[in-house]
């Protein structure tokens, strides 16, 4: 054999042999990780009644892994090899759950100095909640800014705070909270996990809550996609005073704001179309006077007369105490659009009521 040959044979034998003392230095070194986590684990499984389980995979690497029911949202914990290395350590630890989430709502947040984070394709914006202690310390992306500040309720929020080092994720139904590492401390994993539990549990808040205003009205809840859709919209029927009534959550048109619309139907010509809006606060000064309605909004309509008749005193004052971002009536119905997610009973009542007015035919009325 030539001598190059030779040599070339030698350096194969090396290169083997210097793999699978990497290798064999890579599995002595999750072993021993493994070990010092594993009674971590089990301790933090014990607080909040979870299962834990432990063993080798299918590959024969260890592993580790929590199912937990927290307020009725199924999560599990496990580990793993971090792909993306974007953190800078091998590992990762996560927590998984699938949840409701009826409004396709997208959220993510993390600590502004998290090395993990990481915007990728994400689809959503960074936003202020309105909480100076999260907002200075964390980053808020979501596709929906005003349903993510109701989603984050003060208590959500405190949790977040306690698991500072977990980047928590809701995309459609899945719930994922990740963190650089094996996590080595009970106290640290149970504070993801309920944090986890809490930002899945929303939805299926937000559907209670709106079962329960349904059920208030004397109306039933309807979804007008597929629930397991990411472009689900709730919306509950009504019958008032033998009109049909809608109150739908979700977005006015495909790039809409989401919220409340409460929504009558009615019979108009083209002429008597109106939008009351809300004035900006920037630009022209508002009218002065007494009348709170004309100051807070305006009108625009192609027979102002026409419409004019049917905006009394008594319905001024309701609509401008109510303070919807619009209402707005067309040929087919009358709608008040709320800015904001609404399921407050009295205030929807109130905008049925302003609604119906508007809609309502009168021989003294404009409408046909």
């Amino acid at each position: 054999m030539e001598p190059i040959h030779v040599l070339l044979v030698i350096s194969a034998y090396a290169g083997i042999a210097l793999v699978a003392q990497v290798h064999d230095g890579s599995r002595r070194a999750a072993e021993a990780r493994w070990k010092i986590a594993r009674p971590i684990w089990e301790r933090a499984a014990s607080l909040v009644g979870g299962e834990f389980k432990s063993g080798p995979d299918r590959w024969g690497a260890l592993r580790m892994q929590i199912s937990v029911v927290i307020e009725n949202v199924a999560l599990l914990v496990d580990h793993g090899i971090d792909d993306n290395d974007v953190s800078g350590a091998p590992h990762h630890t996560r927590i998984t759950s699938t949840t409701r989430n009826p409004s396709g709502l997208w959220l993510r947040v993390h600590e502004k100095q998290l090395r993990r984070a990481s915007s990728g394709a994400f689809r959503a914006r960074q936003v202020d909640v309105g909480d100076p202690a999260l907002d200075g310390a964390f980053v808020v992306r979501t596709s929906i800014p005003g349903l993510a500040r109701w989603w984050l309720t003060p208590p959500l929020r405190e949790a977040l705070r306690a698991a500072a080092d977990y980047q928590l994720t809701l995309e459609s139904h899945r719930l994922t909270a990740v963190r650089a590492g094996l996590e080595d401390d009970a106290e640290k994993l149970v504070s993801a996990i309920r944090a986890a539990a809490l930002v899945a549990g929303r939805g299926r808040a937000l559907t209670k809550e709106l079962r329960a205003l349904s059920q208030a009205l004397g109306g039933r809840l309807l979804y007008g996609a597929d629930p397991a859709s990411s472009e689900g919209e709730m919306t509950i029927e009504i019958e008032h005073r033998s009109r049909l009534l809608t109150v739908e959550f979700g977005r006015g048109g495909k790039k809409g704001a989401f919220g409340t619309r409460v929504r009558v139907a009615r019979a108009a010509s083209p002429s008597e179309r109106f939008t009351l809006r809300r004035r900006s606060r920037r630009g022209a000064r508002a009218p002065s006077g007494d009348d709170a309605l004309r100051r807070a909004y305006e009108l625009l309509a192609d027979a102002p007369d026409r419409v004019a008749p049917r905006l009394g005193d008594e319905l001024r004052r309701d609509i401008a105490a109510l303070r919807p971002a619009a209402v707005v009536g067309d040929e087919a119905a009358v709608t008040l659009v709320f800015g904001q997610i609404e399921t407050g009973r009295d205030r929807i009542e109130r905008a049925i009521a302003i609604v119906s007015a508007l809609a309502a035919p009168s021989p003294h009325g404009p409408y046909r």
